[in-house]
């Protein structure tokens, strides 16, 4: 295992930025496949047609910000790709926010995340702890990197990213003392006179030194999307702001010692509830790693003394209910698709991250980022842990990889990935839920008559062991393989208990029984990084 690669940006910014671009060529292509197949449908008129949308939003904000601008153009010079096609991957996940609400399956590349507040005992100084979770494990974390931004008349900026995403917008901190974590929120927001989440983060890091120069930026700032932008200062205060088209809601408080505050995706809107949106999974999702977060919060606060080390450790180990069997399951901060998970610290010029390929479960190895304002250095160090903890992050790596291969319609990959995961998961919630994944691909790509008898008989006998996020979708496989098979059904919507998966029952009995698998099947979209199914009809 080797440390995270450092990335040195140092004078004129776009010349700097071309030469980022350069060294990124091999990489970029391999990142911006896996990002295209995510939102791709695998309908190719309709993937072009996403492409001009993305387009147009381009040309919609190009006079915005210059340096921006500049700063874009002049990466994907270095690239050797056009600057339309960079902002098409850029805007990736924004589409699949505002898109969801017509075209729900698109609802995938979720950049789900976790961040904690907190005073570190040992450095006497506020610290921003992140995990970062996105579909696009196996790729992300293999090109993943640090990047410093010294820069003529700008402030040292060090972010943490991949190849392919240039800008300091996902997670960083500077010099001034200030961090900053993105956090993606659903909503059916979609304002095409906003600007790019990346380009508001990039003016964020690189401009404020206190929370006021963070909120006159952000009153001013217009989203196309709903994103939140979590960040500390130097002084000990915290902002959490979502930014919803041009609509501004935040909150504030101190991080004081002994305490520690915790956010994920949830909105801070008290007036709007996330499970009105695409994903719907996604409420369910955000309380489960609320409740997971509380529990490390609770154990972590009991310390006389709290270090970096100890809340990065915390948020790398998940809470036994993540093995648990039976109602006691609960889906942790440390999520299948946790890509990056770290402790930042400014003003000491530090911070911590949890070493290897993702799913980032700490199973022993973490990198210090030292002296990263003067002389950068990363080192990395192996503790030895008495757990099973590897075992554990091979199997949620192996459950991944199940919905990378999905992503890339390899379904043949997808079964190898999602049994491997499901032997590796043994005697843990993850071995059910793993099994009904192999259900759901089976279901999509098998058509004959005795397989799908079989699977009507598994899906039954499965249904009572599964989590509650997950039973009512075994109730709609059942309907369907009962109506298949047998011309109807007994499953009624007083079965199930989300409403808008009774919503997908009632419009999917109009449906034909004689086209019924090739309409629900076609933009039909397993997300195991959300425990989740989303369908066309929802």
């Amino acid at each position: 295992m080797e440390a995270i690669k450092l990335t040195k940006l140092i004078g004129n910014s776009e010349e700097s930025f071309y030469q980022l671009g350069l060294k990124d060529r091999d990489g970029h292509t391999f990142l911006l496949n896996h990002m295209q197949s995510v939102l791709s449908l695998g309908i190719p008129k309709i993937d072009k047609i996403l492409r001009e949308i993305a387009g147009n939003f381009f040309d919609s904000q190009q006079e915005k910000n210059s340096l921006y601008e500049a700063w874009l153009s002049n990466y994907a010079n270095g690239l050797g790709i056009s600057t339309r096609e960079l902002v098409f991957t850029l805007l990736l996940p924004e589409l699949s926010s505002c898109l969801s609400k017509w075209v729900p399956s698109l609802s995938s590349a979720m950049l789900g995340c976790s961040s904690f507040f907190f005073w570190d005992d040992k450095d006497q100084s506020p610290v921003h702890g992140r995990i970062l979770d996105f579909p696009l494990v196996s790729s992300f974390d293999k090109y993943e990197r640090t990047i410093l931004y010294q820069f003529e008349n700008l402030p040292k900026v060090y972010s943490f990213g991949s190849t392919g995403f240039p800008f300091a917008s996902i997670t960083s901190m500077n010099e001034f003392g200030v961090t900053l974590a993105l956090h993606q929120k659903f909503t059916d927001v979609l304002n095409i006179h906003g600007r790019s989440v990346f380009d508001i983060g990039n003016e964020l890091i690189f401009n404020v030194k206190t929370m006021e120069d963070a909120l006159e930026i952000l009153e001013q700032a217009q989203s196309i999307t709903t994103w939140c932008f979590n960040m500390t200062f130097p002084d000990g205060r915290w902002l959490s702001a979502d930014l919803m088209g041009d609509k501004l809601h935040y909150e504030t408080g101190v991080i004081e010692k002994g305490s520690i505050t915790y956010f994920n995706n949830d909105l801070l809107d008290s007036n709007l509830k996330t499970s009105d949106y695409h994903p719907y999974a996604i409420a369910p999702h955000n309380q489960m790693r609320k409740n997971s977060g509380e529990s490390k919060i609770k154990k972590l606060e009991k310390k006389k003394s709290l270090s970096s080390f100890d809340v990065l450790k915390a948020m790398g180990t998940p809470n036994k209910e993540a093995f648990a069997l039976g109602d006691k399951w609960c889906l942790d901060t440390l999520t299948p698709s946790s890509v990056q998970v770290l402790a930042l610290c400014p003003q000491r010029a530090k911070a911590l991250s949890i070493a290897g390929e993702a799913p980032k479960v700490f199973v022993g190895a973490y990198e210090e980022h030292l002296d990263i304002w003067e002389d950068p250095q990363i080192k990395l160090i192996k503790k030895k842990i008495n757990n099973n903890a590897s075992e554990y992050k091979e199997g949620l790596s192996e459950y991944m990889l199940a919905q990378v291969a999905f992503d890339h319609k390899d379904f043949t990959l997808a079964y190898h990935h999602i049994q491997m995961a499901h032997d590796l998961l043994a005697q843990t919630k993850w071995e059910v839920i793993s099994e009904f994944y192999f259900l759901v691909f089976q279901f999509m790509k098998e058509k004959h008559k005795k397989v799908r008898a079989t699977l009507l008989d598994q899906f039954q006998v499965l249904l009572p062991d599964l989590p509650e996020v997950l039973q009512d979708h075994a109730w709609l496989f059942i309907a369907r393989l009962e109506r298949i098979l047998h011309k109807s059904t007994r499953v009624s919507e007083k079965d199930i208990k989300h409403p808008a998966l009774k919503k997908v029952l009632e419009l999917e009995s109009k449906i034909p029984t004689l086209i019924l698998h090739p309409t629900i099947t076609l933009l039909m979209a397993p997300r195991l990084d959300l425990v989740d199914i989303i369908y066309p009809l929802s």
